[in-house]
């Protein structure tokens, strides 16, 4: 199955583990820059505590067109919020900028998949989640 994968500037590092999981779990993984190459197939924003929703948006300006979601029905956007538990505790995280640019950027229909890199199995309920976005 193949997966797109949109991240700003500075999630790099983290976009790259994710990815290298990913693939390890037999995904094709793409890597977006300008605009999605498939539209109509879901694309993971991957997305930190750390990230700047400026930043974010200067670095994929077609997710700035996802907050008038209802003028383009056929994207499927995954917010995916990347960390580690061992460092941050993910509720208090989106209490901060992380749930900020959610709510900011994404509509509340895409609700946000939890990535701990901490997690001994992270992609655990990645699959089942993956099919309600596909849809």
């Amino acid at each position: 199955m193949r997966l797109q994968v949109a991240y700003p500037t500075s999630e790099k590092e983290n976009a790259k583990k994710v990815i290298e999981a990913l693939s390890s779990l037999g995904y094709e993984v793409i890597e977006v820059k300008e605009k999605p190459l498939y539209p109509e197939e879901v694309i993971l924003a991957i997305f930190s505590s750390k990230t700047e929703e400026k930043d974010f948006l200067r670095d994929l300006p077609w997710l700035e067109k996802q907050k008038e979601y209802s003028s383009i029905h056929y994207l499927h956007v995954m917010p995916f919020f990347v960390y580690s538990s061992k460092e941050e505790d993910p509720e208090k995280a989106f209490e901060g900028k992380a749930g900020e640019l959610y709510e900011d950027v994404f509509s509340g229909e895409f609700k946000p998949f939890g990535w701990d890199f901490d997690s001994k199995n992270p992609a655990q309920e990645f699959a089942r989640v993956l099919e309600d976005y596909q849809e």
